[in-house]
């Protein structure tokens, strides 16, 4: 549902014109920073370079981000009203707009000026000529100031919105605003604050999917679209000399090359879209942290030998001539817990980039910096702001709102620039200014101030030779005033600069919508172009550039549908991008949502990563899976990756038609990939097939894995004698957890029966979990199980909140009662929750938890949260990692562990799953298709066909029970809090090891 609109304005009819007293909301009041000089003088910065301060408290606080305008003026965004969990958004705050300005060129702002301080939730601000915008989400605001007098002309305009705002990792919000060189505005966007776009007004059904990733917005043709899709909190973007895009990120990969219609890789579960089997990986050769453990663990100094730590916020790639050669090109972000700047290197590797890592530079010495946006200045010097506080995005400890500092990094003496309001009169001359900041300011003139176009076509001698680099800037500087002429552009289509080809691609499909996240949109449509695919499937075929190619694959998103499939094989079919890191996923996202046809390309690539998404994709179709099996026993040299794709497609499905000609193709194809063509055998009911597995699984010759396997492929094809086979195999070591899912088949009190007193002589703890995970899935089993625990059989502990919230959602009032009575309440009142917080936090004070036991806590952590939960890289993905959730807080820690639901991640929300076959599951929902669902439950991932499912009930509750702590005595609960306190991990006590 679209969230409703805010007008903004509002808030200055209802307050009063004075701007709200500043506070600060961490429960340290006595701490502040140091001022603002000794933090300038803590940096650590290479010789020549020097830090001053350019502005700081009281006349700027809190800065977000910042942007320059024609006037060399720095605009600055005051964010004040973003706070801590819980509270989310002070909306008795106000953020503002402020102006400042170093008019003497000393480095140091003389001049500020408010723009405007009516806004609230701001997180970006980007200025033009005539006005100014403003990113407050959920809504993307225009400021008019038509007379650059810096006063508002009227109240903002609402340009967009559904850029939603989440409840829980609502630092996900939308923010980045910044000029492309295309002449569209780009923004960011994580992926835990998905939206939907629109103009105010705009139907739901033509609104585009935001789900975390890069966006832009063109104002004249005020047209929205969603460039790249996926990461997780993208923070800092930039374009290089050539116009490449970059963004940088946080947790899963820190660097990403913004190829339009990407899907990257995502932290928290799969993509949204079904079809996108495999996400695009980072664009860099290394990480700033240890990934041998978790990236929580890059906190507190821990990964600075790494780089720093995954949090990575603000961007930009230097492009001037001030700081010394070795800076040029380089990409710049802030690392937040290493407190530094990381430099990286972007070389060209295949269809794109690869990013690889050079010295850290100005590390701060103070430990209150926060950096959170760079530029390069009209001066060639760089800016950064620091947002001057001791938390991080989650503020866990609140938010100090009364410090701020923007700092100058500069070497040596820096030149003067031309005010790029003195272009206004002059035709910009592109080879003789080298300042980024000019050549971007112009362009904003050129697309906005009709008195000053002086470019309306590209240059005669554009053609006659000349500089590439010019050559790029002149197309930009066209484009900013009117889309360049088609026949000019197929003419750059022949420049023998890669760069020039790619942008010339670009323009020419510019006015047509890419696909959204889901893919093309029915509102969107595009028209053929004849002339352009066939001009565009030459330089697929021909173009030795794999930028160029890299550029086309793109394309395949924003062409009309019945001429895709054209330039894919043309693209497939080139050898040397067999090992692309981008190039096979990303033509298959541009095939995925199509129907029979996109089969044409399975003939004819040299892709195995494709071919395999070409035919996991044809399953559930019986028509599309004869033609896979006819083509892959005509392409050989896809084969395995054609039958493996079949093998991926009906994970889950128990049985399946048999394709027509299989009798006849298979025997062909065991001889290439005898083990996959088993498996399909199996699926497609053949008798044979299935007496083989069978023999492999008993083999007690063959390996533990092997036998795993086949009888894994055994129990998805359900076939017959299943259950005695299971219950052989139950009993042999590094089986028994696959044979259990096996025998959860079957309604039967004798197999129930035998499962509750297998408990008992099982060795591993593991093998225990999987039989409990499985016998709390039907009613009577579950009574079996608390028969035992009631009887003294089974320990207490054995049975988790989580399988009793289980065994409750099955509504059976006798079980209920049983449960009750031999296990305890699961869940009591809010009013009653909220007491046991205030007690705790009254018992467990620092003198009590200094005499804790951190080792027994390790162990009741193991016990009890290490199933769902992470903890310095060891335990379950079933729930949040724990590692760095703001454990240090213990008001925090106590609120999330005896009241989960107050707030609950859509992505940790439970569904409860009933099967036809009796069994009731509970987990959450990590992937789901037209067939298939993937379960993610306490101990194990499960396919389950959709077929098979009576009913999924998507609760309200975290998947976390309430009452964790109800089964541990006090010394218990104060020996697992302090545990989770601690800031390092600890030995298990001697017994324990």
């Amino acid at each position: 549902m679209r969230i409703p609109v805010i007008l903004f304005f509002v808030m200055a009819l209802l307050c009063a014109d004075e701007f709200p007293k500043v506070y600060n909301g961490e429960r340290n009041q006595k701490r502040e920073p140091i001022s603002p000089d000794a933090a300038a003088r803590a940096f650590q910065v290479p010789a020549g370079f020097k830090v001053t301060v350019f502005a700081a408290e009281p006349e700027v606080r809190n800065p977000i981000a910042m942007a320059w305008d024609i006037k060399k003026r720095m605009w600055v965004a005051e964010n004040y009203t973003y706070a801590e969990k819980g509270k989310r958004f002070d909306l008795s705050l106000r953020d503002r707009i402020v102006i400042f300005e170093d008019r003497d060129r000393d480095g140091k702002a003389e001049r500020r000026k408010v723009f405007t301080d009516k806004l609230q939730m701001l997180t970006s601000v980007e200025v033009q000529p005539g006005g100014v915008w403003a990113m407050c989400p959920p809504q993307l605001l225009f400021i008019p100031d038509r007379d650059g007098d810096d006063i508002p002309d009227s109240e903002p305009e609402v340009i967009l919105d559904g850029f939603t705002v989440a409840n829980s990792n609502y630092h996900n919000l939308a923010n980045g605003l910044r000029w492309g060189p295309d002449g569209w505005l780009y923004g960011r966007c994580g992926g835990s604050c998905p939206g939907n776009v629109g103009a105010p007004g705009t139907l739901d059904e033509e609104r585009v999917p935001l789900r975390g990733g890069i966006w832009r917005y063109h104002p004249k043709r005020k047209f929205f679209e969603v460039v790249v899709h996926g990461t997780t909190n993208p923070w800092g973007h930039d374009w290089d000399q050539n116009g490449e895009g970059f963004f940088i990120n946080t947790v899963n990969g820190h660097l990403w090359h913004m190829i339009p219609g990407g899907h990257f890789d995502r932290p928290f579960g799969r993509s949204i879209n079904p079809l996108v089997y495999e996400e695009i990986q980072m664009h860099a050769d290394h990480w700033h942290f240890d990934k041998t453990g978790s990236w929580t663990k890059s906190r507190g100094g821990a990964a600075n030998e790494f780089g720093g730590g995954h949090a990575h916020i603000g961007m930009c790639i230097y492009q001037g001539d001030h700081l010394p050669e070795e800076w040029r090109g380089k990409l710049l972000t802030w690392n937040q817990h290493g407190r530094r700047l990381n430099r990286e290197r972007l070389e060209r590797q295949g269809s794109g980039y690869v990013a690889r890592h050079e010295p850290d530079q100005f590390l701060a010495g103070d430990e209150w910096f926060r950096g959170l946006d760079i530029r390069e200045g009209p001066d060639g010097a760089l800016y950064g702001l620091d947002w001057s506080d001791t938390g991080e995005c989650h503020d866990h400890s609140g938010v100090h709102r009364t410090s701020g500092r923007i700092y100058r990094f500069s070497y040596g003496e820096t030149k003067e620039v031309p005010s790029a309001s003195s272009f206004k009169g002059q035709k910009f001359n592109y080879t003789r200014n080298a300042s980024p900041w000019g050549r971007r300011q112009v362009r904003k003139i050129l697309a906005q101030d009709r008195s000053a176009n002086r470019v309306t076509r590209l240059p005669t001698e554009f053609f006659d030779g000349g500089e590439p680099l010019n050559k790029l800037r002149m197309l930009w500087m066209v484009h900013s005033v009117k889309p360049i002429e088609r026949e000019v552009l197929i003419k750059i289509l022949e420049e023998d600069d890669e760069h020039l080809r790619v942008w010339a691609i670009r323009f020419l499909t510019d006015e047509w919508a890419i696909d959204s996240v889901y893919g093309p949109m029915a509102n969107r449509k595009v028209a053929s172009d004849p002339e352009l695919r066939d001009r565009f499937v030459k330089m697929a075929k021909e173009d030795q550039s794999g930028l160029v190619r890299l550029a086309l694959a793109s394309t395949l998103q924003r062409i009309a549908v019945e001429d895709r499939v054209v330039l894919a094989k043309a693209l497939a079919r080139r050898v040397e991008d067999i090992l692309d890191h981008n190039l096979p996923k990303l033509v298959w996202y541009g095939l995925m949502h199509l129907g029979e046809e996109k089969l044409e390309v399975a003939r004819v690539t040299r892709w195995p990563d494709l071919a395999r998404f070409l035919a996991r994709s044809s399953c559930g179709k019986p028509a599309m899976v004869e033609k896979v099996v006819e083509i892959s026993a005509a392409n050989e040299a896809m084969m395995e990756a054609l039958l493996q794709g079949l093998v991926d497609g009906f994970k889950g499905v128990q049985k399946a038609p048999t394709p027509r000609g299989w009798d006849k193709v298979s025997p062909i194809l065991a001889n290439r990939v005898p083990r996959l063509t088993r498996e399909l055998s199996v699926l497609f009911g053949d008798t044979l097939a299935m007496d083989s597995l069978k023999n492999i699984a008993l083999d007690e010759k063959k390996e533990i894995s092997v036998r795993k396997q086949a009888l894994a492929a055994l129990i998805d094809a359900k076939v017959k004698d299943l259950r005695p086979l299971c219950e052989q195999l139950f009993w042999v070591k590094g089986l028994s957890d696959t044979a259990v899912k096996g025998l959860a088949q079957f309604d039967n009190d004798e197999v129930g029966q035998k499962l509750v007193k297998s408990l008992g002589k099982l060795p591993l703890a593991e093998e225990r979990a999987a039989v409990i995970d499985v016998l709390v899935t039907r009613k009577k089993w579950a009574g079996f199980l608390l028969a035992e625990l009631k009887a003294g059989e089974i320990p207490r502990r054995s049975v988790t909140p989580f399988h009793a919230r289980q065994i409750l959602a099955m509504k059976d009032e006798d079980l209920s009662m049983m449960l009750q009575e031999v296990w305890g309440e699961v869940r009591e009142s809010d009013e009653d929750l909220k007491k046991i917080i205030i007690n705790l936090e009254r018992v467990l004070t620092p003198e009590v938890r200094a005499r804790g036991d951190k080792g027994q806590g390790r162990v009741l952590f193991q016990t009890l949260c290490a199933s769902c939960h992470q903890l310095y890289g060891q335990g379950g993905k079933l729930g949040p990692d724990l590692t760095g959730s703001g454990r240090a807080d213990l008001g925090y820690l106590l609120e999330n562990i005896i009241t989960p639901n107050s707030v609950v991640p859509v992505e940790y929300q439970m569904s409860l799953i009933s099967l036809e076959d009796g069994r009731v599951m509970s987990g959450v929902i990590t992937a789901s298709d037209d067939r298939t669902m993937t379960l993610q439950t306490l101990a194990d991932e499960i396919l389950i066909e959709k077929k098979s499912v009576i009913k999924n009930i998507r609760m309200k509750d975290s998947i976390m029970p309430s009452g964790l702590l109800s089964t541990l005595s006090t010394e218990q609960i104060r020996d697992l809090i302090t545990y989770l306190m601690h800031p390092q991990q600890v030995a298990f006590p001697e017994s324990k090891k």
